[in-house]
């Protein structure tokens, strides 16, 4: 099969001498001549010539990824033959390569064989001896190394190859015409030989697969012998006697001789020899991978085959180059489906890794071509490789005969294996299996459980609901349609046991969504076998760990709709479950206390109404519950009239007022005056709502008044006046009902009225003695008779400063103890004191929400204000500062000198140093710690007292 195109280009250049060596690499082909000589042909195939050596050369080898040319040749005969690696990319003036390494090799024997791994650290040159010498390091470099010589095989080397098993593991294959052998080069000392197999070849016969399984081949007559660095591995059986082989690509290139064969049109000489003494040469493609030879023609003196460019090219010793090109897939893929080889086109894709999609097309043409034939089991297994990129309807189309009904089953079978099955494609498989009668196949596709083929599972059990229901409830048990399993036994079977039986097996979560969703068809048939099933489900939320089965978990909150018309049954139901009152939600709680009143209210029997009055007051009580909406209940208990619960929450909720009303509209007084009693030190208007209450209320005992008037008046809640009045203005109450209040109200108010006037008199007489001495103040004359210093206690001298407040300071002193010019120090302590009061009470006045707060709880309001304006609360605060200022003259200083002097001080004559010093010394000395008020006068110790003279004192006559 022509899978390859082959190109003559004939090179002149290279015909006159005798080729000796070839090799490619790195955008050349290379050959070497008999000359010396050593020709490099690009791939506009110029040819550049040079001389490497004087002689001949034997051997050489590119290197694929490297511009380095090894070759091996000799300078003169009979003399031992010499390496040298010549750099293709470095030129001389002459344009000749560079030989940057010449190394002549240790023995004389002619070398065989060359090898070069890429990466130019190691390199074996066999010889006609079975000697191997091995060279490490780099080859540019390492000039002076020497080979190592490997172990003598007896017979001349021909072939070896380089393998990278890892990044440093390298092993040497090494063929000669009776063994295979590898040698182990990664060892510094020895390298290690393993005999792979007792069988040979021939020069140019054996060549290294590349890959990652890579192997080595050698070539025999009768077959294709492959090597690993173990063992050896598989061969293939190609007849015929070989003389080259090569690798290109994945496809192995065979070229052998044939006796008696016609020649191929494209060779390149004639000869006039009978047919039969001719000697063909014959070049073969063969695919390994896919065991399908891919290219093979005849031509004659074939010397090389070299691989580069992306191409095959064919040396003859004639000089003739022949270009062998490959096809490209498609090119090929068409010629095979010319020819119907569908299979090999298969293989061949896959190998290349063709598309995805090109390959469903393939196995779409290959089941069309099978369709045609008639192969209708045959296409549909090809039918079936396109699952899940072919529409299934193009192929469900073709076997809608029902004489092709099998291979339908079958596809459509495949088609439900590999999940790419609708609805439609589902009942039209049970259909098929309905026509052909086999339920057991149907019940084998269904239910066995050693095939796992994914199906519309509903639509299978819909189908078999019709035909078997057995099979449907194995079915739906099988793929854990739990729904459905229910539904073909409550509507099918009607057996509601045997359906509460299988909810109950189920895991909770799906317990909980089946019975949900088949809960009112229980109950209307089996309501108490439901309500036992429903009383285990739901005890699971209160008794699981779990935290992440939590929220789907029954709550007994979801089934109450079921039971909302028999009270009985849903209190039954939710007192399962009052051992977990702490857990119960609001809303249950409420449920289950309404009801509880539902079945309070219809109760006849008392005592079974009592202990349901104790059941609900329990529940309120409860410590854990912390639930409880007290105002839904509070409604509820108040429309069945349910007094305990409404007592409980009131008192609860501290809302004793509510409840005290709530007494009285039951009439209940005494219910509501020991709520007085227990509450009213806490809420003290309680006494005056009950007070209101029974002065509009005709029915209200009287015997009961007198006990609240006490309290009211022990308290003082309410003003006399306003009582009094109340009490009047009732039409129920006498005055013999309050003689005793009234007696004792008046008692008191007549002791109030002598105390206070035993005040009035007292502020009256204090005010008179103030009022006497400021007018003294301001019409007298003051006579300053200290003569010591309040501040130092020491005798007093000019200049001094007097207050009227009788304290005397020398100037320094009061310059050293004073804050201000105008407020003695012995008074600013007090003064102070006096003004923040002031201030105080000026800042309460800000306070609004307390004055109203206390004007609301006093039961004088008259006496608080009056107190507030006798507080001055009610005045500007700087109005009460002008006050203060204008009445300073009692502490406003005077200043004594000796002549006239600016205001407040004279300058003295002299200042005792004394007194500075310790002035200085003592500065933290406080003079007033002490009070002075204690110290008497002493007339006899004033040094002025005989020098005073009445008649001078201009304000004698006024005093």
């Amino acid at each position: 099969m022509l899978l390859m195109l082959l190109f003559e280009i004939r090179l002149s250049s290279i015909k006159s001498s005798k080729i000796t060596s070839t090799s490619s690499g790195h955008g050349h082909l290379v050959t070497c001549d008999d000359d010396g000589l050593v020709h490099l042909i690009t791939r506009t195939f110029q040819v550049t010539t040079f001389r490497a050596y004087q002689s001949v050369v034997l051997l050489s080898t590119q290197l694929q990824y490297s511009s380095f040319l090894v070759t091996i040749g000799e300078d003169e005969p009979d003399t031992n033959t010499i390496l040298k690696v010549w750099d293709l990319e470095r030129r001389d003036r002459q344009s000749t390569p560079i030989c940057i390494r010449s190394t002549k090799l240790p023995k004389s024997e002619k070398p065989t064989t060359l090898c070069v791994t890429d990466n130019r650290l190691l390199m074996a040159v066999g010889f006609v001896d079975g000697c191997i010498a091995l060279f490490k390091g780099d080859l540019s470099r390492d000039r002076n190394s020497k080979p190592k010589m490997l172990k003598e095989l007896g017979q001349g080397i021909t072939g070896m190859a380089f393998k990278c098993v890892n990044k440093d593991q390298w092993y040497l294959f090494v063929s000669t015409a009776s063994s295979v052998q590898q040698f182990n080069v990664n060892s510094k000392d020895s390298c290690p030989m393993t005999v792979l197999d007792a069988v040979g070849c021939d020069f140019k016969c054996s060549v290294l697969v590349n890959g990652p399984d890579s192997h080595f081949m050698i070539a025999k007559e009768d077959a294709i012998y492959c090597y690993t660095v173990d063992s050896r591995g598989p061969c293939y059986v190609v007849g015929g006697q070989k003389i080259i082989l090569q690798w290109f690509r994945n496809y192995l290139i065979i070229v052998s001789k044939e006796r008696g064969k016609p020649i191929s049109a494209i060779t390149v000489s004639t000869t006039t020899k009978h047919s039969d003494d001719i000697e063909s040469i014959s070049i073969t493609v063969l695919d390994i991978q896919n065991k399908f030879i891919i290219y093979t023609t005849t031509m004659q003196d074939i010397l090389s085959v070299l691989p580069e460019w992306g191409s095959l090219y064919i040396l003859t010793t004639k000089g003739s180059l022949s270009q062998l090109i490959e096809k490209d897939l498609q090119s090929k893929l068409t010629v095979l489906f010319k020819k119907n080889l569908y299979d090999v086109a298969v293989r061949m894709a896959k190998c290349q890794q063709y598309d995805s999609q090109a390959l469903i097309d393939i196995f779409r043409q290959y089941g069309d071509h099978l369709y045609t034939k008639g192969d209708h089991s045959g296409a549909v297994e090809q039918y079936i490789k396109t699952i899940g990129k072919l529409e299934p309807s193009y192929v469900i189309k073709k076997f809608l005969d029902s004489q092709y009904i099998d291979s339908l089953t079958t596809y459509l079978h495949a088609l439900h294996k590999s999940g790419n099955a609708n609805k439609d494609h589902t009942t039209l498989l049970f259909n098929c299996y309905s026509k052909l009668n086999s339920l057991d196949k149907l019940q084998e596709f269904t239910v066995i459980k050693d095939e796992n083929i994914d199906f519309d599972v509903d639509v299978a059990i819909k189908v078999c609901r019709q035909s078997s229901p057995e099979n449907a409830l194995a079915l739906a048990e099988k793929h854990s349609r739990h729904s459905l399993y229910i539904r073909i036994l409550l509507e099918d079977r009607h057996e509601y046991t045997s359906a509460l039986e299988y909810i109950e097996k189920l895991s909770i979560e799906q317990s909980v969504q089946t019975i949900k969703q088949y809960s009112n068809v229980f109950m209307e048939n089996v309501p108490k076998d439901t309500v036992s099933f429903l009383k285990k489900l739901c005890s699971t939320c209160y008794t699981t760990t779990n935290v992440d089965l939590s929220g789907n978990l029954a709550q007994p909150e979801d089934f109450i709709y079921l039971l909302l018309d028999d009270s009985e049954c849903l209190v039954d139901f939710l007192e399962h479950f009052d051992n977990f009152l702490d857990k119960w939600s609001t809303s249950l709680l409420n449920t289950y206390i309404e009801h509880c009143l539902i079945v309070w209210k219809n109760e006849n029997n008392q005592e079974k109404r009592s202990i349901i009055e104790k059941k609900i007051v329990n529940i309120l009580q409860s410590a854990d519950i912390i639930t409880c909406d007290h105002y839904q209940v509070l409604i509820l208990a108040t429309s069945f009239e349910f007094k305990p619960a409404i007592v409980y929450i009131f008192e609860r909720n501290k809302q004793y007022s509510k409840l005290i009303r709530y007494y009285l509209s039951l009439y209940d007084y005494i219910s509501a005056i020991e709520c007085c009693r227990r509450y009213g030190h806490v809420e003290s208007k309680l006494w005056i709502l009950l007070f209101n209450a029974a002065m509009v209320d005709d029915m209200f005992p009287p015997s009961m008044l007198e006990e609240i008037l006490n309290e009211i008046e022990r308290k003082s809640l309410l003003s006399a006046h306003f009582t009094i009045t109340s009490l009047a203005k009732s039409k129920t109450i006498n005055i013999g009902h309050v003689r005793a209040y009234l007696t004792s109200l008046f008692g008191a108010e007549k002791k109030i009225i002598e105390k206070d006037k035993e005040m009035v008199d007292k502020y009256q007489k204090d005010t008179e003695t103030l009022k006497h001495t400021i007018e003294k103040l301001k019409n007298c004359a003051v006579v300053f008779q200290g003569l010591r210093c309040s501040a130092c206690n020491n005798q007093l001298e000019l200049p001094s400063v007097h207050f009227m407040c009788q304290h005397s300071y020398h100037q320094h002193c009061f310059q050293a103890f004073s804050e201000s010019d105008d407020d003695c120090p012995a008074c600013t302590p007090n003064n102070k004191q006096i003004m923040d009061i002031i201030r105080t009470q000026g800042q309460i006045k800000d306070y609004n929400e307390a004055f109203h707060s206390q004007l609301e709880r006093a039961t004088d309001s008259f006496s608080l204000i009056s107190e507030y304006f006798g507080r001055c609360l009610f005045d500007d605060l700087s109005t009460v500062e002008n006050q203060l200022a204008k009445s300073k003259l009692v502490s406003s200083p005077v200043v004594l000198s000796p002549k006239p002097v600016p205001p407040v001080v004279q300058t003295p004559p002299r200042l005792s140093p004394i007194l500075s010093v310790q002035t200085i010394q003592q500065p933290n000395t406080n003079p007033f710690d002490e009070d002075g008020d204690d110290m008497e006068y002493d007339d006899n110790k004033n040094p002025f007292k005989d020098e005073y003279d009445e008649s001078k004192n201009p304000f004698a006559d006024d005093s």
